[in-house]
């Protein structure tokens, strides 16, 4: 994933493929490139609660309710917050060097179908698509003139199959030998996803089981009434589906 950021911890793996798609074009246009950078990603529904209930608490910024969700069902909370589609749909952008005004940043993002929310007061904040659908992208399509670079017509679409069949996979593979503290892998990434997206903060999914991912286990299976060992086992892997 080619796609700056201002701090190594900020998360970009739940983001929707297509606007990933967007967002390496963009940050490739010359007059992008090493002047603008990401300055906040994705979040998981528990990285989201936090946040709320930080501000809720006064010590705080302002932070979408994760639980509040739009009439017609299309997203909950933020559009930072991973979606009940399992992917989020929104950047924050810092401007790295006075070379390139804000506004400019803005007017060359929305080439590549990357708008500002609210630009008014928030023009740093970016999303692809509302709750009707994925906005135009001319600059993906050779329509613009200055910057534009030879990106495919047809963006990715999510292998939701393939998807399936990888976690059916990890699931004998946890049946075989469960997943311990000090475990890594794709494993261990599916279950810390899943965590944050039921409200058990564990951290951005790094593939890595430490002491938060057991903290978070250790919840999950109160909640679900299943032995408290901090190890995910089938039956655990199994409760984060349900």
């Amino acid at each position: 994933m080619n796609i700056p950021t201002t701090k190594s911890s900020i998360q970009l793996d739940l983001l929707h493929p297509r606007f990933v798609t967007r967002l390496e074009a963009f940050f490739s246009d010359s007059r992008i490139k090493n002047r603008v950078a990401v300055s906040s990603g994705c979040r998981s529904y528990a990285a989201q609660l936090r946040l709320y209930r930080l501000y809720r608490a006064g010590k705080g910024n302002l932070a979408a309710n994760p639980d509040w969700q739009r009439p017609d069902g299309f997203f909950k909370g933020s559009f930072h917050q991973e979606q009940p589609c399992g992917h989020s749909f929104a950047v924050d952008l810092r401007q790295l060097s006075r070379s390139i005004s804000k506004p400019d940043i803005n007017k060359i993002a929305v080439t590549y179908g990357i708008v500002p929310t609210i630009q008014a007061k928030e023009w740093w904040h970016h999303q692809p698509r509302n709750g009707k659908g994925w906005f135009d992208a001319p600059a993906l399509k050779g329509e613009a003139s200055e910057g534009t670079i030879d990106v495919p017509l047809l963006e990715p679409v999510v292998d939701w199959a393939g998807i399936v069949a990888a976690i059916l996979a990890q699931r004998q593979q946890v049946t075989r030998r469960p997943l311990i503290r000090g475990s890594r892998g794709d494993a261990v990434k599916t279950a810390q996803s899943r965590l944050g997206a039921l409200g058990f903060d564990c951290g951005p999914a790094d593939g890595i089981f430490g002491r938060k991912t057991a903290w978070a286990v250790k919840q999950l299976q109160k909640k679900k009434k299943l032995p408290t060992t901090g190890t995910v086992d089938v039956h655990t892997f199994d409760a984060l589906f349900t």
